[in-house]
């Protein structure tokens, strides 16, 4: 296989993408959450707070129907 000059900056592209999405990989959980996914991290006791306030319903929304596998009977 031969890499023709006019494909250098999609291969240097390529190889950049992998390198940026191996290292965001391989960094790992932080020790501040570990186990927990993602960037956010969610405040327990400040939610708690505000539903004790009254600023958050302790229950789902009225619109919100969970979804069920089709075997188990459809939506509801």
């Amino acid at each position: 296989m031969r890499i023709h000059l006019h494909d250098l900056p999609l291969v240097v592209l390529v190889a950049a993408n992998l390198l940026a999405v191996g290292g965001f990989l391989g960094v790992g959980p932080t020790e501040s959450a570990p186990g927990s996914g993602g960037w956010r991290r969610v405040d327990i006791e400040a939610v708690a707070r505000r539903i004790e306030g009254g600023d958050l319903s302790p229950r789902e929304a009225l619109w919100y129907h969970p979804v069920r596998a089709s075997g188990e009977g459809g939506r509801q």
